[in-house]
C-alpha cells in the first residue's frame, strides 16, 4: 500500500475514533495496534505491545506523574491552596481588578503545586468565583481569568504534559520544566496587566453589590503566615529541580511527602480517614493518564514502523516551504485540533508525528515543547470543547454563553503570548541555558 494512503488512513482512523466518542486511550491504542498488525502481523503486534507495556511504561521519568498527582490531591484537600489564594487576594486588593488578578496569580501558584490544569481551574474557581459574585464584580471576566489562568498547569512545572513530552521525544524533562517557567510568568503578568488597565478604564466592572473589607497590615501578615507552608512546598519542589538537587521524579516524591506532613502536622486538616480517599483520587487520575500514555506509545511505535514521519519530512523537503511556514502551519493545525479534541489526545497524536519533522527543520526541541504546551492551553479554553470552560460553568452556575464571552479576551492574550514565544524563542530557552 502506498505510504501516502497509509498516512491518510492512519490519521483519519485516529480522528474518527476520537470523534465517535471512544475513550482517548482506546482510540490511540486501537489505531496503533492496527498499524502494528499491518506492519508485521500478529507476532509483531504481540511483541511490540508487550515490550511497550514492560519497558516504555517503566520509564523512571513517568513515575513523576503519580507522585505529582498525589501532591496535587493532598494540596487541594489540606487547604494549602486556599491559604495561597487568601494571601494573594489580600495583598493585591489595592490594584484595579484585584479579585480577577488574584485569581490569575492564585492559578499560577496552585499550578506549581498541582500539575493539572483542570484541577487548578476547578480549585481556584471554587475559591474565587463565589467571592467575585458576592462582591458584585464582573463574573464573566472572573470565569475567563480562572479558565485561562488554570491552563498554566500545563506550562508551569511540575507539568504532566512536559513529562509525557519528554518521554515521547527523549528530551530532558528538567530542561522542559525550566523552559516553562519564564513563559508562565509572562502569561501571568500579561493577564494581571490586562485586568489592571481594563478595570482602571472601566471601574463599573467592579459592580455595586457585596461588601468588601479592606485588610489591615496585621491581617495581611497573618494571611502570609498561614500561607508559608505553600510557599515552602513550591520552593522545595521547584528549587530542587532548578538547581539539580533532585530529579523531577524525586521532586514529585518530595512534594507529596512534604504536602502530607504539612496537612497532617501543621494544618491538621488531613487524618487517616481522608488520606484513603485522597490516595484513591490520585490513583484514579493516574490510571487514566497511564492508559492514555500507553495508547500514545503504541501509536508512536506504529508511526515509526510505518515511516509516516519520514514520509512527512520528505513531502515538506520537496515542497520547498520555508521552515517558518511549516511551523506556522503546525500551529494552525494544533489550534484547529484543539477546538475538537482533548489536550492529552492531541499531545499523544501530534507529538510523535510532528517532532521528527520539527527537529529535521532545525527547530529546538525544548522550545517546540513549550509551543505545543501553549497550544494545549488554548485547547482547554477554545469552544466547542474547551474543558476548562465547562468546568467553570458548573462551578459558577453561569450560562455557557457568559462563560465563553468572558473567556475570549483572556484566550486572546494567550494567543498573543504564543506569538511572542514563536517570534522570540529565547523567552523559553533563556532559563535552561543559564542553569545548564
Amino acid at each position: 500500500m502506498p505510504i501516502e494512503l497509509l498516512a491518510v488512513l492512519f490519521l483519519t482512523g485516529m480522528l474518527i475514533a476520537i470523534f465517535i466518542g471512544l475513550p482517548v486511550a482506546i482510540a490511540l491504542g486501537s489505531v496503533g495496534m492496527l498499524g502494528l498488525l499491518y506492519v508485521g502481523g500478529t507476532r509483531t503486534l504481540v511483541i511490540m505491545t508487550g515490550s511497550t507495556a514492560l519497558h516504555e511504561l517503566s520509564h523512571f521519568g513517568l513515575l513523576a506523574i503519580p507522585l505529582f498527582m498525589l501532591m496535587g490531591a493532598i494540596v487541594t484537600a489540606s487547604g494549602i491552596g486556599s491559604a495561597i489564594t487568601d494571601v494573594v487576594t489580600k495583598w493585591l486588593h489595592r490594584i484595579p481588578g484585584a479579585l480577577h488578578s488574584a485569581a490569575v496569580v492564585s492559578c499560577a501558584l496552585f499550578a506549581a503545586m498541582s500539575s493539572s490544569s483542570v484541577a487548578t481551574a476547578a480549585a481556584i474557581g471554587g475559591f474565587m468565583l463565589p467571592e467575585i459574585k458576592r462582591r458584585g464584580h464582573n463574573l464573566r471576566l472572573g470565569i475567563g481569568a480562572v479558565a485561562v489562568g488554570g491552563t498554566l498547569g500545563i506550562l508551569i512545572p511540575p507539568s504532566n504534559y512536559f513529562i509525557m513530552y519528554g518521554v515521547l521525544t527523549q528530551t530532558s524533562i528538567v530542561d522542559l520544566f525550566l523552559a516553562g517557567i519564564v513563559p508562565g510568568i509572562m502569561i501571568t503578568a500579561v493577564m494581571v496587566a490586562f485586568n489592571t488597565v481594563l478595570f482602571w478604564l472601566r471601574p463599573g466592572l467592579n459592580g455595586e453589590g457585596g461588601s468588601e473589607d479592606v485588610p489591615t497590615w496585621a491581617v495581611k501578615w497573618a494571611s502570609l503566615r498561614r500561607a508559608w507552608t505553600g510557599i515552602v512546598l513550591i520552593a522545595a519542589v521547584m528549587g530542587g529541580i532548578s538547581f539539580g538537587v533532585v530529579t523531577p521524579t524525586e521532586a514529585g516524591g518530595l512534594g507529596a511527602v512534604l504536602a502530607l506532613v504539612i496537612g497532617v502536622t501543621t494544618l491538621k486538616t488531613i487524618d487517616l480517614g481522608r488520606l484513603g480517599s485522597i490516595l484513591v483520587q490520585a490513583a484514579q487520575a493516574t490510571s487514566m493518564m497511564g492508559f492514555i500514555i500507553f495508547g500514545g506509545l503504541l501509536l508512536a511505535r506504529a508511526s515509526t514502523m510505518l515511516n509516516i514521519s519520514g514520509w512527512m519530512i520528505g513531502v515538506i523537503t520537496h515542497s520547498e516551504l520555508s521552515p517558518w511556514t511549516v511551523m506556522l502551519s503546525i500551529n494552525a493545525l494544533l489550534l484547529v485540533l484543539g477546538m475538537f479534541m482533548d489536550a492529552s489526545a492531541i499531545t499523544m497524536l501530534a507529538v510523535p508525528l510532528l517532532f521528527p519533522v520539527v527537529t529535521a527543520l532545525g527547530f529546538d526541541p525544548i522550545w517546540f515543547g513549550v509551543v505545543v504546551a501553549i497550544n494545549m492551553e488554548l485547547a482547554l479554553v477554545t469552544p466547542p470543547l474547551g474543558l476548562n470552560i465547562f468546568v467553570l460553568k458548573a462551578v459558577s452556575g453561569a450560562t455557557m454563553r457568559d462563560a465563553i464571552i468572558g473567556t475570549m479576551p483572556y484566550a486572546g492574550l494567550l494567543f498573543l503570548c504564543l506569538g511572542l514565544i514563536l517570534a522570540f524563542p529565547q523567552i523559553a530557552l533563556w532559563l535552561p541555558g543559564v542553569l545548564d
